[in-house]
């Protein structure tokens, strides 16, 4: 599943690093290791195959705007609960890096440190039943990581805002 795609990787390609006595080390450009800022999604052009217009949602910190399509009238997702979901992931650009819509299998987490940050944010307070529409900047997504498929194709970009239309179908308490 895309939200948690990137930590196993991450964890790998660090462990290889550590093992070769090698560090993370910044790219230099004259002595400059310093990274640019997270891209603002108030500073995005969001593509028409998106359906976000940002002045319509609600902003829940710097990185996270939602908007419920569709209020639920299930159980109240709380922090930490377990939920089932089917989803669809955008780029801004309209391009669809992961979807799991039905009749699939739903995709099942916990909402912690096994999806995006953004996720966690986002998710609390909407009804089982619900449909919410969530941008999210990189500073809670994968920040300077980059997503890959099995071919090793670059499916999410570094400093990449990202858009999620979310359908929660079932939110089970933290026991």
């Amino acid at each position: 599943m895309i939200p948690s795609l990137v930590s196993a990787r991450r964890l790998t390609a660090t462990l290889a690093l550590a093992a070769a006595g090698l560090g993370m080390q910044g790219c230099r450009l004259d002595g400059d290791t310093s990274l640019p800022p997270f891209t603002n999604p108030t500073a995005v052009n969001f593509a028409p195959a998106t359906g976000v217009t940002l002045s319509n949602m609600t902003r829940i910190n710097e990185a996270v705007y939602i908007q419920d399509v569709v209020v639920g009238t299930g159980r109240t997702v709380a922090a930490g609960d377990s939920v089932v979901t089917y989803y669809t992931g955008w780029l801004s650009t309209g391009f669809v890096f992961d979807s799991r819509l039905a009749p699939a299998t739903p995709a099942s987490f916990r909402l912690d440190t096994s999806v995006i940050p953004g996720w966690v944010d986002a998710l609390p307070g909407m009804k089982v039943g619900g449909k919410r529409k969530l941008v999210i900047g990189p500073a809670k997504a994968y920040r300077y990581d980059t997503a890959r498929d099995a071919a090793n194709n670059i499916i999410i970009p570094a400093n990449s805002v990202l858009v999620f239309d979310v359908e929660v179908v079932q939110a089970i308490p933290r026991p």
